[in-house]
């Protein structure tokens, strides 16, 4: 599990860590607090799951997640948790269709 810095909108928690709490498959389920959301990881890179920002960061500039995700996609645990497991499944069966 890392921890990384990601900068944030409030001033309040501006120095408050995210931490990747679970992959599964491209992607991350990450925690700051008790807010969680979710990043997708791909070709190296960091995006944003829903519509918006698409540019991506680097993988390796996580002090930059405040670029990908806004306060609006921080939610509680169990909606994060629901949206995360649906995309895991997404992702798998595309895979398995693939093949």
């Amino acid at each position: 599990m890392r921890v990384v810095t990601a900068p944030l909108c409030s001033k309040k928690e501006e120095d408050m860590d995210a931490t990747i709490v679970e992959e599964k498959g491209t992607h991350l389920l990450i925690r700051r607090g008790d807010r969680f959301a979710i990043i997708e990881r791909r070709n190296n890179r960091l995006y944003n799951c829903h519509g918006g920002k698409r540019d991506g960061i680097a993988a390796d500039n996580l002090s930059a997640l405040a670029e990908i995700v806004d306060e609006a996609d921080w939610v509680d645990e169990a909606l994060a948790r629901r949206a995360f497991n649906e995309a895991g499944s997404r992702g798998t069966d595309l895979a398995e269709r693939m093949w």
